[in-house]
């Protein structure tokens, strides 16, 4: 059995959330919603770090910190993001990395000693547009820490992956690595063979990017199976557990691509129906995939197949406005 929380959208920003919501999968692939565990404004993304719990306040455009506890969630604290509309956080070298859509800024919030957001904060702010309507400035939509300290970032509307150092506990941008015009990099996943992962939200592509010194270079661009450039938008990359195949979300066309990885690149190999409308998220959680629809208000759950094929199981589940499902350690 997984436990999970789930960021959803709330009121201001037109959903029907209440605020982090609490869930479990059962060893039959069965997802069961348990309710919100905590009412907060859009929580549309949420890190675990030790017992705390931080979340992206999508719409207040500031970040909150929760203890967990036998009850629940305990707010801890809540402070601007630094930039706005955060989307997408990450926990690295006592911090929280939030990455900002409205501004495309990349904010650096030290950590108090209870691990609740601080007042110290370092803001890159963001730069650059693309040759789309939905790029007409920056847009920071993730953050990823990698296992050899570097922290990268992608900027959907300047088409860009930047990369960072620290530097005496400060982020150092050490290089920015140029994209192809229209990508829309949106989410990023570490592969088994060391390679990344880049999800292009409007170019509806996946881009295989290999680590060239502290930059990285793109060795392979493929269209996602089921997708329409230019009118579907690329949503979540999941990997299997095995390692073997990646899953995609793409909103629009209402699909969930699949993707088989060899020794010698990336392959399409198909795509399902999401099962719901605007399949915003995705998880893998052993042998199934759980899909967060986000305007049907439902989460829909898949059973991954000795291939990656995937097979819905049951009914979709109500769970309001899901913009992001989190398997708890």
């Amino acid at each position: 059995m997984t436990e999970f929380l789930v960021g959803g959208y709330t009121a201001d920003m037109g959903g029907q959330a209440r605020g982090i919501g609490r869930a479990r999968s059962h060893p039959d692939g069965r997802f069961e919603f348990l309710g919100t565990v905590v009412e907060t404004d859009s929580p549309s993304w949420l890190v675990v770090a030790g017992d705390v719990v931080h979340a992206a306040l999508e719409g207040a455009s500031e970040l909150a910190s929760f203890a967990r506890t036998d009850e629940g969630l305990t707010p801890l604290g809540r402070v601007s993001a630094g930039g706005e509309w955060p989307c997408h956080l990450a926990v690295a070298e006592g911090s929280l990395l939030a990455a900002c859509y409205g501004d495309g800024a990349v904010s650096v919030t030290g950590l108090t000693p209870d691990g609740g957001v601080g007042d110290d904060q370092q803001v890159l702010a963001g730069e650059g547009s693309g040759p789309l309507p939905a790029q007409q400035g920056p847009h920071a939509h993730r953050v990823h820490p990698l296992a050899d300290g570097r922290v990268l970032s992608v900027d959907l509307g300047a088409d860009r992956l930047h990369v960072h150092r620290w530097n005496n506990g400060r982020l150092e941008r050490i290089d920015s690595v140029a994209l192809p015009a229209g990508t829309g990099p949106r989410d990023l996943i570490d592969l088994p063979d060391g390679e990344l992962g880049l999800l292009g939200e409007w170019s509806c592509e996946l881009l295989l990017l290999e680590s060239v010194g502290d930059a990285f270079e793109i060795v392979q661009i493929l269209a996602l199976p089921g997708a329409t450039a230019g009118t579907d938008q690329a949503s979540a990359l999941g990997l299997s557990a095995d390692g073997r195949h990646l899953y995609a979300g793409i909103r629009g066309a209402n699909r969930v691509a699949i993707i088989e990885l060899e020794a010698d690149g990336a392959i399409a190999v198909g795509s399902v129906e999401s099962g719901g409308d605007w399949p915003r998220h995705l998880v893998v959680d052993g042998e199934y995939l759980h899909v967060a629809n986000q305007l049907s208000s439902t989460v829909v759950t898949f059973r991954i197949g000795p291939s990656g094929s995937l097979a819905q199981l049951g009914d979709p589940v109500a769970v309001p406005s899901p913009a992001h499902l989190l398997p708890l350690p």
